[in-house]
């Protein structure tokens, strides 16, 4: 519950902006914000455009959860993204004789006697080790914690038999229920003034939270995350986007399960994002609302075109690294800032792949189909080996991470998630693990 897991929250952060109950100043994790004095234009357009829907400014989007525009709170200092290994593997704790990093290292196996795991194969400088334990914690996230547990025989017994494996013991849930916040992207090519300017490198400062209001829905469902470049190269300078997600998502018939038994063929991956229509709906809802803030006045004053993006496979080739794609989008990036008539010209024959704007806001038929076509996950897969009570069918984990009927294992990553949170997923992870490594330090 909330009172429990505050102060590891608390514990995880090193808030350089605030203080006070709901913040921490010592944690491994230091947390930031672009405020808005040095926001780029885009940026700062947004922010109007949202204050004249009703809006109302927030300065602390993690102190009192409610509606409104905010600086978006980040893990970087300096301009630097601090991940957890950054964060915590510092130089004092590699120089520790009680750990060891393996690096390119791949586990191949989890080794049990009966039910009792006691360590794992790993396949290290071309040689197989064995390592062994008093106990083994699993942290390979809401995909391969899972596929792990399958192929030791740890999972839905019927699919086990499928694919050939022996079972150990019978898990309905591994697997199961995999969610992430389902969104689209509605973007807008911004004027040169509007862009990533010198005052920070970082492109994404503002979010906005709100409430759908559907029915025994909670408050602050939906988040819409501003972001003023959406590519590494000169195109991604031109356009921004508003990335629109469901922030408490009721879509949870994902799964991943076992494509073969060799721990070296990726697991299949279904995440069956709009399985629940209030999903379908509030992107429904949300795109025309982000839309209309897009075709502003105040909006207007720093963009030029809006249209629905897709992650299509013009994105997907254009986004590879390589010279090829640095050279072209230079070429292609002053055409597009050239005549209006060219521009518009450029941007649908090569980017833009969904029907046009007017027809979308118009037509529900055509809208809904081009959200269940266009709807991606970010990033947040979670709850496929879900803590629960032992006597729940569908969960893998109590609330310390330990694999109900096994001895000596734990899960401690996203997959342990009842459901996905309201929020990211990089600060209630390393919460969990926080106060899971008390639990254990405390036996």
């Amino acid at each position: 519950n909330w009172d429990q897991v505050l102060p590891y929250f608390k514990k995880v952060e090193r808030d350089n902006d605030f203080q006070g109950p709901l913040h921490g100043t010592s944690g491994n994790i230091p947390v930031s914000r672009i405020f808005p004095d040095i926001w780029n234009g885009h940026a700062k357009a947004s922010a109007a455009a949202f204050e004249e829907e009703g809006f109302k400014y927030l300065e602390d989007q993690n102190g009192k959860f409610e509606d409104g525009y905010f600086p978006v709170t980040g893990s970087f200092i300096y301009e630097r993204r601090v991940s957890a290994a950054m964060g915590y593997l510092t130089p004092t704790v590699r120089n520790r004789k009680n750990l060891t990093i393996l690096t390119d290292a791949f586990v191949n196996e989890l080794i049990f006697e009966g039910k009792k795991c006691v360590g794992i194969k790993v396949k290290f400088a071309g040689e197989e080790k064995k390592f062994l334990g008093k106990e083994i914690i699993l942290s390979s996230g809401a995909i391969h914690s899972p596929a792990h547990l399958m192929r030791s025989g740890i999972g839905p017994a019927m699919h086990l038999k499928e694919k050939g494996s022996n079972i150990l013991h019978n898990l309905d849930g591994v697997g199961q229920r995999l969610m992430d916040h389902p969104s689209i992207n509605i973007a807008s090519f911004i004027k040169p003034e509007a862009r990533v300017n010198d005052y920070t490198r970082r492109h994404l400062m503002l979010g906005l939270r709100y409430s759908s209001n559907l029915d025994q829905i909670p408050q602050g469902d939906m988040y819409v995350a501003v972001c003023s470049k959406t590519a590494w190269h000169s195109i991604g300078d031109q356009l921004a986007a508003f990335i629109l997600f469901v922030n408490r998502t009721y879509s949870e018939s994902g799964q991943v399960i076992l494509d073969s038994g060799n721990p070296y063929d990726e697991p299949i991956v279904e995440f069956n994002l709009l399985s629940d229509d209030r999903d379908l709906q509030r992107l429904m809802d949300g795109f025309r609302k982000m839309v209309l803030i897009q075709q502003s006045n105040k909006f207007k004053k720093i963009s030029k075109e809006v249209f629905a993006a897709v992650y299509g496979d013009k994105v997907r080739q254009v986004g590879k690294v390589n010279f090829r794609n640095k050279l072209m989008t230079n070429i292609f990036s002053k055409l597009l800032d050239g005549p209006d008539v060219l521009r518009k010209y450029l941007l649908d024959k090569f980017v833009v792949e969904a029907p046009e704007l007017s027809i979308l806001m118009k037509d529900d038929d055509v809208l809904s189909e081009f959200i269940k076509k266009s709807t991606v996950g970010v990033w947040h897969a979670s709850c496929t080996c879900r803590m629960g009570d032992v006597n729940d069918r569908m969960s893998v984990t109590d609330n310390q991470g330990r694999v109900h009927g096994i001895e000596g294992l734990r899960v401690v990553d996203a997959s342990i998630f009842p459901i996905v949170p309201c929020a990211n997923l990089n600060f209630p992870t390393l919460m969990t693990a926080e106060k899971i490594a008390d639990y254990i330090l405390n036996e």
